[in-house]
């Protein structure tokens, strides 16, 4: 029998490519539109892979790390260093023009939402 798990992870990477893509046009609305049309896509991109692949990773991690005595800690810090890691370079080498102000709040919901997925994941996971 297959070991139950949240499987929303492609319902929450619609919804963070959305708001994240509204996010990156609002941040960057004074760099006109070839600027604002780039960092749209390169926001859509990322969110929607980054909280995609986060989703997986935590699965994986969470499972990984369910002998240790904190796999909701390791899991979340799992996948909230290795997405970042990727998202920061991908604004990097896209060239965003207001790179802070564009992923600061990326990075804060992000890590609600590996430790709240990582949780929820253990707790679906029956490992508690």
């Amino acid at each position: 029998m297959e070991e139950q798990r949240p499987k929303d992870s492609w319902w929450m990477s619609l919804v963070a490519a959305i708001a994240f893509i509204l996010w990156g046009l609002y941040a960057n609305w004074h760099h006109g539109w070839q600027s604002r049309a780039q960092v749209a896509m390169t926001q859509g991109i990322i969110s929607l892979g980054s909280t995609y692949f986060a989703a997986e990773f935590i699965v994986y991690s969470v499972r990984k790390f369910q002998d240790s005595p904190f796999p909701v800690i390791f899991g979340a810090l799992a996948s909230y260093l290795v997405i970042h890691a990727l998202i920061l370079g991908g604004h990097f080498v896209a060239g965003t023009p207001e790179f802070w102000p564009t992923v600061l709040p990326g990075m804060t919901s992000g890590m609600f939402f590996c430790a709240g997925y990582s949780l929820r994941v253990h707790k679906k996971l029956n490992l508690s």
